[in-house]
């Protein structure tokens, strides 16, 4: 009986119509005490189903129109809300734009009440544009409202704003910007008033990560986003629901003894929030502080001890972990570890030098990153013995000098005082003991009668010694029993007895005979030069140069070859058109050996100088021409003739060249004519020359030197 009471009560429900719902209340959301706009507006109402008899389901049809034009903008079908019966819209627009009213209506399956009758939300009425200070994420669409005097009506035009929605009120087109706005964000402007507005981003931090610095807290810290250059866009943090004030990190003082923890940071701003978290172990995580390095002590001149200090409330006296130095500028391959390290030994350090270092550290069982850098620290290791000199001699006119290189700074390990010289025979003693000044890098040797060669030692003082000894032995020029070619060097201005200035080469030669210089040329501002491996050499080889016609003390500089290699390309202050010589030494137990020599040019040029003293003898037809040679530094290369002119000396004319007296200078050739024909020889430095002429002719001739 109850089962069909109850169908019965249905049907007859169903068949009656829906009751019309009742609006209680329409209200805007919040409250809007700047009038900057407002964009939601809330629903409240009552179904009136009599008695409680509600049938299943029952939704709600609801519409909101702009009041002024009836124009639709929105209708929505709504679930039958549990409890209070209320509904939210959000308007496209700020609702002080224009009236909002609204109308709904109860439906069950097809059957559907009447409308209940509009409820309006008035719109504001003064002259204004709406919204205003809006806050909108970059890209999104922005519609503004510019609510006109009623006098102003009339022809209104005013760009963006271009659609009317009332009598009074224009609306834009949704406004958008793909640019973040300055701190004084965008205008728009209606009437002589305007509104601004900022476009930013909400919240987007990235990569929370948590870890511990001293094993007392825990920092926390992640990369910010892009929000805007505006305050409107400030991100407020909180990281287990702790506030923090920056931006980028926070401190925070949990145990790190809790094994693994959880943290989860929440960025908000007005366009929305953020949320991202971080688990890990602290203890796993360690990534130290800055030690406090202190003054280098214990500093000798190859090693030195650094010391440091940790912050006194940190946990770190016991912790295991490893360091790492920076000297100079580069990190030191080799780490250090320790309990609570405090302190390194720096090694293979450079005597009086001066040093920069810092230290990092982290942990030793679970490494995990490098801590910070200390402050640098800046120290000078101590002096220590220089090294061994780079000595060499020379042979110029018959005396023996020997010279040696200035230490450089990697070399002098500290402040040269000077040098001492041990000169002595492999026969006799004692020995001459000579002290040079620091600026002094040559010495003279004198002359000796004894037999056998003899040695030079060299030593360099500082404030921490002596350098090991440099040695050379040196043959004894006097005693007439070494034959072997050693050192050539020229004598200028030496004269014969026929009154003509030579260049006498001094030799000291070889017992299988004189060494001959050889041409050399040099290429890109240098020369290069090989030999043959010499069985004699114990040492390596020595290459010297100088210029030839020098006759500088101790102008000579030299290079030293390693044994096995038997060339060398030699770089040096050459200047063209300077003649160089070249030699080539093997060295030995003893004095060393001359293996090559050549002479050259890095670069020829033209010579700069004229024959001297040309004259000419007549001897009936013939006529005979002499001359002296140039300088040698003015011929700048190496002459490979000469050239003839002459001219009538009754023609105005150019010279004529008698290009077949383009002459080879070599040395001891003659003269001789057969018939007309002349064959034309060369004395080495006094050139002669016959030509055949006609009698009773006057000529001009003149003779210059030509090279390559």
């Amino acid at each position: 009986m109850y089962i069909w009471y109850s169908i019965i009560c249905g049907i007859l429900l169903t068949a009656l119509p829906l009751p019309v719902p009742e609006i209680v209340r329409v209200y805007s959301d919040g409250s809007d005490i700047y009038d900057f706009g407002v964009w939601k507006m809330n629903v409240e109402w009552r179904d009136n189903f009599p008695n409680g008899n509600k049938p299943e389901p029952v939704t709600y049809d609801a519409e909101i129109f702009h009041t002024e034009q009836m124009q639709l903008v929105h209708k929505e079908t709504l679930k039958d809300p549990m409890g209070t019966h209320q509904w939210s819209w959000t308007s496209p627009l700020p609702l002080q734009c224009t009236s909002h009213s609204v109308r709904l209506r109860t439906r069950h399956q097809s059957h559907t009440s009447d409308w209940t009758p509009l409820y309006t939300l008035k719109g504001a009425c003064t002259f204004n544009i709406y919204p205003k200070d809006y806050v909108a994420r970059v890209g999104e669409g922005i519609v503004f409202c510019c609510i006109l005097k009623t006098e102003s009506r009339a022809g209104f035009s005013h760009p963006p704003f271009t659609i009317q929605i009332s009598n009074r009120t224009y609306i834009t087109e949704p406004v958008r910007r793909d640019d973040v706005s300055d701190t004084g964000g965008f205008d728009v402007l209606c009437n002589q008033t305007g509104a601004t507005y900022f476009i930013g981003y909400a919240p987007d931090d990235q990569n929370l990560t948590c870890e511990t610095r001293d094993l007392n807290s825990v920092e926390c810290h992640w990369i910010p986003g892009k929000t805007g250059k505006s305050r409107m866009f400030n991100v407020q943090y909180k990281v287990n629901g702790r506030y923090t004030e920056l931006f980028d990190q926070c401190v925070l003082d949990d145990s790190v003894d809790k094994g693994v923890m959880n943290w989860t940071l929440i960025a908000k701003n007005s366009l929305g929030e953020k949320m991202i978290s971080d688990v890990a172990d602290p203890k796993h995580r360690v990534r130290l502080k800055a030690p406090t390095i202190t003054s280098a002590v214990l500093v000798h001149a190859r090693n030195a001890t650094l010391e440091w200090q940790w912050d006194e409330k940190s946990k770190l006296n016991s912790f295991p972990m490893i360091c790492q130095v920076e000297v100079n500028g580069h990190t030191v391959q080799e780490t250090f570890n320790g309990s609570g390290l405090k302190s390194l030994v720096l090694t293979d350090l450079q005597p009086f030098t001066g040093y920069s270092a810092r230290v990092r550290c982290g942990s030793y069982e679970h490494f995990y990153k490098w801590g910070d850098w200390s402050t640098l620290n800046t120290f000078s290791t101590k002096e220590d013995i220089p090294e061994a000199v780079d000595m060499w001699m020379q042979i110029l006119n018959g005396h023996t000098y020997v010279v040696w290189k200035s230490l450089t700074a990697n070399q002098s390990h500290g402040i040269i005082t000077g040098y001492e010289l041990l000169l002595g025979s492999t026969t006799d003693e004692p020995k001459e003991h000579i002290s040079k000044a620091t600026n002094e890098h040559c010495h003279k040797v004198s002359a000796k009668r004894a037999e056998g060669d003899y040695f030079m030692f060299i030593f360099a003082k500082n404030s921490a010694g002596i350098s090991p000894p440099s040695k050379i032995t040196i043959p004894n020029l006097q005693s007439g029993t070494n034959s072997d070619l050693y050192i050539l060097h020229t004598c200028i201005d030496c004269m014969e007895s026929d009154g003509h200035k030579h260049f006498i080469y001094y030799l000291i030669y070889f017992a299988d005979g004189g060494i001959i210089p050889d041409h050399i040329s040099g290429l890109n501002d240098s020369f290069s030069i090989s030999w043959d491996p010499s069985p004699n050499s114990s040492c390596g080889y020595v290459v010297d140069w100088f210029p030839t016609y020098s006759t500088e003390q101790c102008a000579v500089k030299w290079m030293k070859i390693s044994s096995g290699v038997s060339n060398a390309t030699i770089y040096s202050d050459f200047e063209n058109g300077v003649k160089y010589t070249l030699s080539v030494y093997a060295c030995t137990s003893g004095a060393p050996q001359l293996l090559q020599r050549r002479e050259g040019y890095v670069k020829e040029l033209a010579p700069v100088g004229k024959v001297q003293n040309l004259t000419a003898e007549q001897h009936g037809k013939d006529i005979k021409l002499s001359w002296k040679d140039m300088h040698e530094e003015e011929k700048k290369g190496f002459i490979l003739g000469y050239n003839v002119y002459y001219m009538h000396s009754s023609e105005d004319q150019k010279y004529d060249i008698l290009s077949m007296f383009s002459l080879p200078s070599v040395s001891l050739k003659q003269v001789f004519c057969v018939q007309n024909a002349c064959y034309i020889f060369i004395r080495h430095m006094l050139d002669v020359l016959f030509l055949l002429f006609t009698q009773n002719v006057s000529y001009f001739i003149s003779v210059s030197g030509i090279n390559s």
